[in-house]
C-alpha cells in the first residue's frame, strides 16, 4: 500500500500495557513521518497518550466490553476517516470495531478468531522476538508488519500542565519543594498478591522521613485500603511527612507527582511503569509476575526472593506470600539509595 496519511493505533486498554507500547507506537510514527498517527485507548489512559510521544494525539473510547461498546468504538473511529489501523490489542472485538468503521487497512496479531477481520494478520509464531519482554511482543509485531523495529527505550515528556497539577497537590499537602519525594504507590490492580506488604512499605517511608524526605502515597481509588494500612504503620510523630494522595489525582497529575519524585516506590503495576518512563528512578517488588516480561522501561530496580512457585502469575496468593513478604525493607531501602537514572536495568535476586 502507499504511505497512510491518517493512522489510527488502537491501544492496550491497561496504563502499563500501553507505556510498554510506547517504542512500537513511535515506530509507526518515525516510519511514516508525515501521516497523522492517533492512538485510540479507553478514555481513562488518553491523557497519556502525548506523554509518550508528543507527535499522537488520542480517540477517547467511552466504554470498555460488549456489543455497545463496540458499536461506540466504531462510531468514533468511523469519523477519523483511517487509512489505516494497527491493533496492538488481541480482541476479537477491537478488530470487529475496526471492520464496522470501514477502516480499510486493519492490521495485526492472528489471536482470538479475528483473523478473518483483519487485512494482514501475523501469527505470533512467525515474529522473530529478540526477548521475552512484553515490549517486544509489541515491536515484534510492526516489525513483522514492514515497521523498523524499535529499540525497546522510552523517555515520556512531562508537560507543564501535569507539573503545576502535581506541585499545587503536594504543596497544599506540606511540600516545600525542596525536601526529597519518595512516591509510593502501594497498590496493585491485578490483585493483593502483586502487592508487598504495607507493613514494609511503612518502614521505608519511615526510613526516608527520618533522612528529612517527604512521601507521598499515590493510586487510584480502590488502592485506599493499601494506602491507609501504609499510614497505620507509620509512627504518628511522621505522618505529618506522608501526602496520601490516593484516589485524589487524575491521571494527568499522578504523571506529574511520578516525574517530581525522586524515587518511586511500587509494585508491578501501571504505576511503575509510568514513573520509570518518565525518567524517576524506581524500585519494584516482583512476586507473583515475570520481571523478565514486564520490568519497566527506563532507570529501575527490581528486587525479588526466589520460592519454588514464583512466578505463579495468580491474582491472591493460596499459600504464605513468601515470594513478597520475605524482600525485606533494608534491602529496598538500600535499592533505593542505589538506584539512578543513567543506567536502570539491574534486577537483584536473593
Amino acid at each position: 500500500m502507499n504511505a497512510p496519511r491518517r493512522v489510527v493505533v488502537r491501544g492496550p486498554n491497561w496504563l502499563g500495557d500501553l507505556v510498554l507500547a510506547a517504542p512500537a507506537i513511535r515506530a509507526i510514527g518515525d516510519a511514516w513521518p508525515e501521516a497523522s498517527i492517533e492512538v485510540a485507548v479507553p478514555a481513562a489512559l488518553a491523557p497519556i497518550v502525548p506523554l509518550l510521544d508528543p507527535r499522537t494525539s488520542a480517540v477517547p473510547l467511552e466504554g470498555r466490553t460488549g456489543l455497545a461498546a463496540i458499536g461506540r468504538h466504531a462510531t468514533q473511529l468511523a469519523a477519523g476517516a483511517y487509512d489505516l489501523a494497527v491493533l496492538f490489542t488481541n480482541s476479537f472485538g477491537s478488530a470487529l470495531a475496526m471492520r464496522r468503521a470501514g477502516v480499510p487497512e486493519r492490521w495485526g496479531y492472528r489471536r482470538d478468531g479475528r483473523g478473518m477481520l483483519l487485512t494482514r494478520a501475523i501469527r505470533v509464531r512467525h515474529t522473530r522476538r529478540e526477548s521475552r519482554h512484553h515490549a517486544d511482543y509489541y515491536a515484534a509485531l510492526v516489525e513483522a508488519l514492514g515497521v523498523p523495529r524499535p529499540t525497546l527505550a522510552l523517555h515520556a515528556i512531562l508537560p507543564q500542565r501535569a507539573r503545576d497539577e502535581a506541585v499545587a497537590l503536594l504543596r497544599a499537602g506540606g511540600w516545600d519543594g525542596s525536601a526529597a519525594l519518595l512516591a509510593c504507590a502501594p497498590g496493585a490492580a491485578y490483585g493483593s498478591a502483586k502487592q508487598w506488604p504495607a507493613r514494609h512499605v511503612a518502614s521505608v517511608a519511615s526510613a526516608w522521613i527520618g533522612e528529612g524526605g517527604l512521601v507521598v502515597i499515590v493510586g487510584a481509588g480502590p488502592d485506599r485500603p493499601a494506602a491507609a494500612a501504609v499510614l497505620a504503620g507509620v509512627p504518628a510523630s511522621s505522618r505529618g511527612a506522608i501526602v496520601d494522595l490516593t484516589g485524589r489525582t487524575s491521571l494527568l497529575a499522578l504523571a506529574g507527582v511520578l516525574g517530581l519524585a525522586g524515587r518511586v516506590l511500587a509494585n508491578d503495576s501501571g504505576a511503575m511503569h509510568l514513573a520509570a518512563a518518565l525518567g524517576t528512578p524506581t524500585v519494584s517488588v516482583f512476586g507473583p509476575t515475570r520481571e523478565w516480561a514486564t520490568a519497566p522501561l527506563g532507570p529501575h530496580r527490581i528486587l525479588t526472593h526466589e520460592v519454588w512457585c514464583r512466578p505463579c502469575m495468580l491474582r491472591e496468593c493460596p499459600l504464605d506470600h513468601r515470594c513478597m513478604t520475605a524482600v525485606t525493607p533494608d534491602r529496598v531501602i538500600e535499592a533505593l539509595r542505589d538506584v539512578a537514572p543513567p543506567q536502570g536495568e539491574c534486577v537483584k535476586r536473593e
